[in-house]
């Protein structure tokens, strides 16, 4: 079982020598190049999101595995006094068309709320797309930057640094950024998490990194 702080290369490498599979035989059974699993397994190196889909569909496990999080673990008793933490340079990064999604204290399974630190790039809505929904509520705190929030049903909302916004989550919605630099800002969900990672991804055209 990996600790609460194991990174991606090591939860490969624990997959793989518990079923005594080479590096050869992952890069058959995912695609991935032998050199690129190579250095995820010594932290040389991260996957984007669309990757981390085809090394988990290879290894036929569910991808909150290599979060480090087991997908069928049970609740953690009401007071068990559950911690995790994120240090500056750690979390799991997504980049999509729209944002760069950085997740923090992954370690948990489970979570009540879901924190994430998000850039948004999009500044139009024709640039945007289709407006993103999903189960749950979500709070957002811009920490840098100015931003339009954008909205079924109400008119766009300007918000500043310091500025925060709570809604609900199924109506259809996207953050536009106004600011010279694109705003960032701390957004919190109470989707599930393996549910917001899927139905974020893939409601947005994924940019692979290098």
């Amino acid at each position: 079982m990996t600790d609460a702080k194991s990174t991606l290369g090591d939860i490969l490498k624990e997959i793989r020598n518990r079923n005594r599979w080479t590096l050869a035989e992952v890069s058959s059974m995912t695609g991935l190049a032998v050199s690129t699993l190579s250095k995820v397994e010594n932290n040389q190196m991260q996957l984007t999101y669309d990757r981390l889909v085809q090394l988990a569909q290879g290894l036929k496990v569910d991808i909150v595995e290599l979060f480090g999080t087991t997908a069928g673990a049970e609740e953690a008793p009401s007071m068990l006094g559950r911690r995790t933490y994120t240090r500056t340079g750690e979390g799991r990064e997504i980049i999509t068309q729209n944002y760069d999604y950085l997740y923090v204290c992954t370690e948990i399974s489970k979570k009540s709320m879901v924190p994430i630190v998000a850039v948004a790039r999009a500044r139009t809505l024709d640039e945007f797309g289709p407006l993103i929904r999903h189960k749950g509520e979500e709070f957002f705190y811009v920490v840098e930057g100015e931003l339009e929030l954008h909205t079924e049903i109400y008119a766009p909302l300007r918000l500043r640094k310091g500025d925060s916004c709570y809604f609900d989550a199924m109506m259809g919605h996207a953050y536009l950024s106004v600011s010279e630099e694109p705003a960032q800002i701390l957004c919190v969900c109470s989707t599930p998490e393996t549910e917001l990672v899927s139905t974020l991804s893939n409601a947005q055209t994924i940019k692979s990194k290098g």
